[in-house]
């Protein structure tokens, strides 16, 4: 999760995928002391887990998270139970969030002061399977906002979109203000697990090309088939493009080894088709089907609910000349 523009916003309700725990951490510890450094008060729903490591974290940096309760500058609540308090028959009940988000804004504008707030009960209810719950609150959260002045940024683990449509991931994007894009911390690699698959969703936002290629060359690195990764990398680079120009949709790039081959792809939240037009030499745009063609031993597009990948498949234990 990255917050590195977060000094250029203005009042809103921004959201961002983060890949692990302490880069979470991290980007949420950011952005309540970059709240204290302007005199807002911060509300914090998160875990138990998450709220203790937020604290350390700050009181590391300098900040003294109980003195800034004390002096109406931070407030601190348990995401589960604030759920509890708003759940009814399994969905959240829109007379119970409004009164309890009532009583958190007034208790957070006491000091007079402006208010910014991250919470972590959209990303529970999503994880607990409870999808149109999560995103019911979504649109409760932009209600508020629409009555009261704040701003409010929610995170999602990249892991919990890991078998989700992403009809539901899009749906989620449209419901805020701000997409963060990924930070340095994991677009340059990490570890991945051995097997036979891997995927990972990203953003619609044009960091996350590269982003995508990174975790592209990270998984062949890994598998042993790095001399296939500058190829993979490029159509994958390619078609995540192409999914930001012509879909606008966040999209997920899979990494799968099959029957002696390797395919990647890239899918998205839109049926239109990967147009593989006419070009000239004097074209910059409009060479990626092209250039997933000429890399790949085939590729294709496939349908999906929602959506479509779009993938190319490379023989495993050979290598292809590069497009210059």
């Amino acid at each position: 999760m990255s917050l590195d523009g977060m000094t250029a916003w203005g009042r809103g309700h921004a959201v961002s995928f983060y890949a692990l725990d302490s880069e979470g951490i991290d980007a949420v510890a950011r952005f309540v002391a970059d709240g204290w450094d302007r005199d807002e008060c911060v509300v914090v729903v998160a875990t138990a887990q998450h709220r203790a490591a937020v604290a350390d974290l700050l009181a590391g940096r300098g900040y003294d998270p109980a003195a800034r309760t004390g002096n109406g500058r931070f407030l601190a609540l348990d995401a589960e139970e604030t759920l509890e308090q708003i759940m009814l028959d399994g969905r959240v009940d829109p007379d119970l969030f409004l009164a309890r988000a009532g009583q958190v804004i007034a208790r957070a504008s006491s000091a007079g002061v402006p208010i910014r707030a991250f919470g972590e009960m959209v990303s529970q209810l999503w994880q607990n399977g409870l999808v149109e719950a999560a995103i019911e609150l979504e649109l409760m959260w932009n209600q508020l906002l629409r009555e009261h002045d704040f701003t409010l940024l929610c995170a999602y683990p990249t892991g919990a979109f890991e078998h989700a449509q992403l009809v539901d991931v899009r749906r989620v994007c449209e419901l805020h203000t701000d997409l963060l894009p990924p930070s340095a911390a994991w677009e340059q690699g990490g570890v991945v697990e051995a097997g036979h698959a891997c995927s990972r969703v990203y953003l619609p936002t044009p960091e996350s090309v590269p982003a995508a290629r990174h975790f592209v060359v990270d998984v062949l690195r890994s598998w042993g088939h790095a001399d296939l990764a500058p190829d993979a990398a490029l159509i994958v680079s390619e078609l995540a493009t192409n999914a930001l120009r012509h879909a606008a949709s966040p999209f997920r790039a899979v990494v799968d080894r099959r029957r002696g081959g390797l395919r990647v792809g890239v899918e998205d939240a839109t049926e239109a088709p990967l147009q593989r037009r006419e070009i000239t030499i004097d074209d910059v745009s409009g060479r990626g089907a092209h250039i997933v063609e000429a890399l790949s031993e085939r590729w294709g597009s496939s349908p999906l609910p929602g959506g479509k990948v779009v993938w190319a498949e490379l023989p495993l234990g050979s290598s292809r000349s590069r497009v210059g």
